[in-house]
């Protein structure tokens, strides 16, 4: 199964917040120990389950040597990001959440695209499945690249598609907010003169799940907003005109 690319470095550590979701967390698993390159490490921090997430994921690790099992009390993605980040020790940091997956090629195509054209910051397209049939619901076309202007407007960037260098960026970490804060983190990096480029092909899914929290487009809002004014420092009248273009974005990505 493992394909490998001669003088192409695939040190890559995968972080994965997991909470509440033994239901999905072990094909998640299954779907990293299965590409067609071997991780570094897959770092899965159970952020204090009240089910049998980690229970799953205990006899898990006696199958994946790969695996590494972290715990914390329930304190939200960003902070079990955030301690995955910490403990990363791969060439390059690649999200996943617990119940997303990957095709089984996506590491080998999109380390090796940012390898052979020295990139520190890939995203690629994605689809949308159905949490219960899996049947795909949507496809997420991105743009070829993306700069910190481009994604002040609006944020097209799946997280479960993004990988980064750490060697070249150091360890870069994401705001203790509740809702976006991949997207600050994206914002973050890509305002240091950065373009975000896009790898080929689409090869991650993207699973609706009834309670996730990215389904409030209300309080979302807000959230942007928060974003504006307090990680990107923006003014009161830049950070609504920016919301009115974020809003439009939200629009028109749905059609």
């Amino acid at each position: 199964m493992e394909a490998q690319t001669a003088g192409i470095d695939y040190s890559v550590s995968v972080i994965t917040p997991a909470y509440n979701c033994e239901k999905f967390i072990r094909q998640t698993v299954d779907c990293v120990a299965n590409q067609t390159v071997k991780v570094k490490e897959h770092i899965v921090i159970d952020d204090g389950s009240s089910d049998n997430t980690l229970a799953v994921l205990q006899e898990l690790k006696n199958q994946y040597p790969h695996l590494v099992v972290l715990t914390q009390k329930n304190s939200g993605a960003a902070a079990a990001r955030n301690l995955g980040i910490r403990h990363a020790t791969g060439k390059y940091v690649a999200f996943l959440d617990s119940d997303d997956s990957w095709s089984s090629e996506k590491l080998e195509k999109q380390i090796g695209f940012m390898e052979q054209n020295e990139i520190v910051f890939s995203y690629g397209d994605y689809e949308e499945i159905d949490e219960d049939t899996g049947a795909v619901l949507h496809k997420y076309h991105l743009p070829s690249s993306l700069t910190y202007d481009q994604l002040l407007n609006g944020c097209p960037i799946g997280c479960l598609t993004v990988a980064y260098n750490q060697e070249k960026l150091g360890k870069r970490y994401m705001p203790q907010i509740r809702r976006g804060q991949d997207w600050a983190l994206w914002l973050a990096i890509t305002k240091d003169n950065i373009v975000a480029k896009r790898y080929d092909g689409c090869l991650a899914q993207y699973r609706i799940v009834n309670s996730s929290l990215s389904k409030n487009k209300f309080k979302k809002m807000f959230d942007v907003l928060e974003i504006y004014r307090n990680e990107q420092q923006l003014s009161w009248l830049s950070s609504f005109w920016h919301l009115s273009r974020h809003a439009l974005y939200v629009v028109r990505k749905r059609r």
